[in-house]
C-alpha cells in the first residue's frame, strides 16, 4: 500500500471520529444555593438534551473536588430541558450528593450525553462559571502563567 494511500486512510479515520461528537451548550441561571443548568444555543430559550450526566466540580484547589454528580440509571440518557441543583431528575442517580455552594468560588460544569435523531452521537458541554454580585456569569480564561507582582516575583 503506497504512503498517500495510507495517510489518506489515517485521514479518513480521523475525521470520521471527529465526526462523532457533538457540543452543546450548558447555561447556569438562578440562585447560589439552587442554580438551574439549562441546555442549547439560547439560554432564554432552551432545548431538550438526551443527558448521561451531569457533573459540578470546584476548582479552587488542583485536585478539581466535585461538589455534585448525578448520572442516568441504566445506559439510557434522559430528555431534559433543565437540571436544578441538588434535585436528581427522574432517573437519575446521585453519585455525589451536592454540597453548598460559595459565592466568588470557579465551578466547573459538564453535562454529557446523546444527541437526538437517526445518528445519535455523543455530545458534551459545559463550561467554567463563578457566583458573583448576585447572579452566575462565565468565569473569566484563567492565564496559564502565574500572576506576578511588583517586583517581577509569583504572586502568592
Amino acid at each position: 500500500m503506497g504512503k498517500s494511500r495510507i495517510l489518506g486512510l489515517v485521514l479518513l479515520s480521523a475525521a470520521s471520529v471527529a465526526a462523532c461528537s457533538a457540543m452543546i451548550q450548558v447555561h447556569i441561571s438562578g440562585g447560589l444555593e439552587q442554580p438551574v443548568a439549562t441546555f442549547g444555543v439560547d439560554p432564554a430559550n432552551p432545548e431538550k438534551a438526551c443527558v448521561g450526566g451531569l457533573a459540578v466540580h470546584e476548582t479552587s484547589n488542583a485536585m478539581m473536588r466535585p461538589v455534585w454528580t448525578i448520572s442516568a440509571r441504566g445506559r439510557d440518557c434522559r430528555a431534559l430541558k433543565q437540571v436544578v441543583y441538588g434535585q436528581a431528575p427522574e432517573g437519575f442517580g446521585t453519585d455525589v450528593p451536592a454540597a453548598p455552594l460559595k459565592p466568588g468560588v470557579r465551578y466547573v460544569v459538564v453535562g454529557y450525553g446523546l444527541t437526538g435523531g437517526l445518528s445519535r452521537v455523543p455530545w458534551r458541554g459545559g463550561g467554567d462559571f463563578i457566583f458573583e454580585n448576585g447572579q452566575w456569569r462565565p468565569a473569566p480564561e484563567r492565564s496559564p502563567f502565574p500572576r506576578m507582582d511588583a517586583s517581577g516575583e509569583a504572586a502568592h
